[in-house]
């Protein structure tokens, strides 16, 4: 119930509490507790080691200017926040958390609150973030999850810049950065009696499963992100990692009935519960707003009738209102009666004449905050703006003032960065996470500090241009458990053992895991092909005319017929003229085909490529895929151009290669997540043996063609096993005949065609369609009909079969995407993605 209103005029800032009752204590910003161990010569020391652990974990914060992953700048100290001061906070976030979802559920109620005086209405309809079409919709209890980004005044108290509550972000990276510290930190770490992250997120995901409907006895939890790859995407990954549900795209859910339904490659599941990391305007393009293709048409409605529950709701973004902080401490009375123990940085609405008055005569010390904050509206520093800057501002303001609000600029922190001056003034803040569910409120130990990297700075820049930190929370006791007791018995409400299976793979995950595999096999098979040509350039360059110069020629050839590129005609010595009349590089040519970026066919691209695939199904990987695959993007990048030992590379790239596939093989369940990983590696390694062996092997009269044969089969790991059997007789089969048995038809072989097929079928048991026995019964019939040993002797029959082969594997490639990838992204469109 709201309480009647003291007053019916607006207020123009928030009350302050007043000094005696504020719990939270003060102290000058620099006031860190002391940590033993903590020295500045410690975290110096630590600093590489940092960096090298961040990007070696793959913890990103978007895309530099050309595309590529940006690793995270993570400084090694901690802020450390001492028991007492957290113990105030903590309370303090709880007791906020709550009035935000009862702010929310009246917004969407009675709206006791507009109809009191104690908000403005021209605040609440005039937000982006309310959704009149969410009215009615029960909200109480649903805010599950809010984050509020923290300062401290001049008197260091804490304050409130900004609530988060449509789409809170950041808990992932917070883990992430403790994963990171904890290891480069360990001696220190393992000392220092800290409050635990963990347990935020087993409460969180205990929590989700509280929400679902008592009929359903194992609710269903999906997450919903963007399709699209934005900056969020390291953080929902890894939040997924942690929780262990599963992330879903819009394509991956259907409406049927009034409910929703994950998609799956086997039957489609219903979802009970919907965590949503998408914006809400386009949450849902039938009654919202139509935006990104990132909604599901229906959604709230199916929630109108309870039939799915959205965490965040629809329309919680209005809780990010930034003028809402100066009625907040009114509201705590009305609906709590209580003061606010956490008040925001002082705010006043320009709607307000008092309000309006103040924030123009304090243009020098102020942010101007438009209420919708869209891309190219957001906060103004009136501070930074020269003075027809700040003029036509303010003319903006008075046009519309219920539009604005105003809020104090908090000082800069007193921060220890490593390689900065000790106490360099840096804006910053700290993101706080709360979870509030059934069973109590439970506020993440910590959160995540961002820092701006150049000293008086005085806004805090995005994620991506910040310098991060962990936050170390001191802990008085260190027995208590870091889960509240009403979460302590979380393991009660997991799935019941008897409704245990396979966990479901929406058609986009098992497409990024098919691609992954794909890729991973291509890279290797490349690196492997490139490593013999390098053999060959090296011993036969300076030796035109000879049988090893031929060879190696063969070889160059079929590399760029197989990576689909043309020999790059560049500027070559003298000598390499007169050694290779046609005026190519070779060298240079096998060092593009190793490192350029951007070329098609690459070792590089392909590496690049399955990077991309696996970041979309972080949560299905290992977390030590990570570190072999930032390895093989650092092994990929030139340090010395013209100057590295290619072999080396190669053999790295490889061993990476080998890394992946068997941590895949070790990590994976035997479910539908390996087999689409593995089936991408049978189709990859298939096509690429056929098309190696079409371009290499049919010539077998030509100079060199035992050269090039030993080396095909070197390229395709199987040249031991070749010698061995031409050292038993190879049963009166010339050599041609025994490669092409050992490469195609022998079925014993994990390197031949017939051994790809074969594993394939049993891949696909885990495709909704087609039969996989149809699917692959042309090339299978095809390979049990070969005869090597004639098609040995028959080089254009060769040649014809291995050309239709050839025809026959894109097919099946081609049917697989289309029966099982039914929402191919583009980048996923064509067959043959050079």
């Amino acid at each position: 119930m709201v309480k009647k209103a003291t007053g019916g005029s607006f207020p123009p800032c928030f009350d302050p509490v007043p000094p005696e009752r504020d719990p939270l204590g003060s102290g000058p910003m620099n006031a860190t507790p002391a940590v033993p161990g903590l020295t500045p010569a410690v975290l110096a020391q630590r600093t590489t080691a940092v960096a090298a652990m961040v990007e070696g974990d793959g913890i990103v914060a978007g895309a530099d200017a050309e595309g590529r992953p940006q690793p995270l700048r993570v400084d090694p100290g901690p802020l450390v926040i001492d028991a007492q001061e957290w113990a105030g906070l903590e309370r303090a976030l709880a007791q906020r958390a709550t009035l935000l979802d009862a702010v929310l559920a009246d917004l969407y109620g009675p709206r006791e609150l507009v109809k009191r005086g104690l908000i403005p209405p021209q605040i609440i309809v005039g937000h982006p973030g309310f959704f009149a079409a969410a009215s009615g919709i029960p909200t109480r209890g649903a805010l599950l999850t809010t984050a509020a980004d923290l300062g401290k005044d001049a008197d260091g108290q804490w304050r409130v810049l900004a609530d988060r509550t449509q789409r809170p972000l950041g808990a992932g990276y917070a883990m992430a950065i403790r994963r990171v510290i904890a290891r480069a930190l360990a001696p220190v770490h393992r000392a220092t009696p800290l409050r635990r992250l963990r347990g935020y997120f087993d409460a969180l995901r205990s929590g989700l499963l509280e929400l679902g409907s008592s009929a359903s006895e194992a609710p269903r939890v999906v997450m919903l992100r963007a399709a699209d790859e934005d900056e969020s995407a390291f953080d929902e990954m890894f939040a997924a990692t942690l929780l262990g549900f599963p992330v879903v795209v819009s394509d991956d859910v259907a409406l049927r009935d009034g409910r929703l339904w994950l998609t799956t490659t086997g039957r489609d599941e219903p979802i009970d519960i919907l965590v949503r990391r998408v914006d809400a305007r386009s949450a849902d393009p039938l009654d919202l707003v139509a935006g990104s293709g990132a909604g599901i048409p229906g959604l709230v409605e199916a929630t109108r009738r309870g039939n799915v529950t959205v965490v965040n709701p629809v329309g919680s973004g209005v809780l990010e209102n930034p003028a809402l902080g100066a009625f907040l401490p009114a509201i705590a009375r009305a609906l709590l009666d209580e003061d606010l123990l956490l008040p925001s940085a002082r705010t006043w609405w320009c709607g307000e004449e008092t309000g309006r008055r103040h924030a123009a005569a304090h243009l020098d010390d102020i942010v101007v905050a438009p209420l919708a904050s869209l891309p190219g509206q957001g906060r103004v520093f009136t501070a930074d703006l020269t003075r027809d800057e700040r003029a036509a501002l303010w003319e903006r303001v008075e046009s519309e003032p219920w539009a604005w609000s105003a809020q104090e600029v908090l000082p800069p922190w007193q921060v220890d960065l490593v390689g900065a001056a000790p106490g360099s003034n840096r804006a910053g803040l700290l993101r706080t996470f709360t979870l509030a569910g059934a069973s109590g409120s439970t506020v993440m130990p910590g959160g995540l500090a961002r820092f701006a990297a150049q000293e008086g700075a005085r806004r805090v820049p995005a994620l991506a241009e910040a310098i991060a930190k962990d936050v170390w929370v001191l802990d008085e006791d260190a027995e208590r458990p870091d889960v509240p007791q009403g979460h302590r018995d979380r393991d009660r409400i997991e799935v019941p053992a008897a409704t245990v299976g396979p966990v479901p793979l929406p058609p986009r995950a098992a497409e990024d895991l098919y691609w992954f595999g794909r890729y991973v096999e291509r890279a290797e098979s490349t690196a492997r092909l490139l490593l013999v040509a390098d053999d060959l350039v090296e011993d036969h360059l300076t030796r035109p005319g000879t049988i090893g110069h031929a060879a190696m020629t063969t070889m160059l050839g079929a590399i760029d017929a197989v990576t689909s590129v043309q020999r790059y005609r560049g500027r070559a010595t003298a000598a390499d003229t007169a050694a290779f009349p046609s005026g190519e590089d070779p060298v240079g040519h096998l060092r593009r085909l190793v490192f350029e970026a951007g070329r098609r066919g690459s070792v590089r691209f392909s590496a690049a490529r399955a990077n991309q695939a696996a970041s979309r199904v972080r949560e299905l990987l290992s977390l030590d895929a990570w570190l072999v695959l930032s390895r093989l993007q650092r092994t990929l990048i030139p340090t010395q151009p013209n100057e590295e030992d290619l072999q080396g590379v190669l053999a790295a790239v490889i061993e990476a290669c080998l890394a992946l596939s068997g941590m895949s093989a070790e990590g994976l369940v035997r479910d539908a997540s390996w087999a689409f990983h593995d089936a991408g590696r049978r189709v990859e390694r298939a096509q690429e043996t056929v098309r190696v062996l079409r371009r290499t092997l049919p010539a077998a009269s030509t100079p060199g063609a035992a050269l090039v044969r030993e080396a095909t089969l070197r390229a395709r790991e199987s040249l031991l096993s070749y010698r061995r059997r031409r050292a038993e007789g190879g049963r009166g089969r010339s050599p041609l005949a025994v490669a092409l048995e050992l490469l195609l038809l022998d079925e014993t072989n994990p390197r031949s065609v017939a051994y790809q097929l074969d594993r394939l079928q049993d891949d696909l048991r885990h495709a909704p369609s087609p039969d996989p026995a149809a699917v692959l019964r042309v090339p299978t019939l095809a390979l049990a009909g070969a005869d090597a040993v004639a098609l040995a002797l028959d080089p254009e029959a060769l040649d014809v079969f291995l050309a239709d082969l050839e025809a026959q594997l894109r097919a099946v490639s081609g049917s697989v995407e289309a029966a099982c990838f039914p929402h191919r992204a583009p980048a996923h469109s064509f067959e043959e993605r050079r």
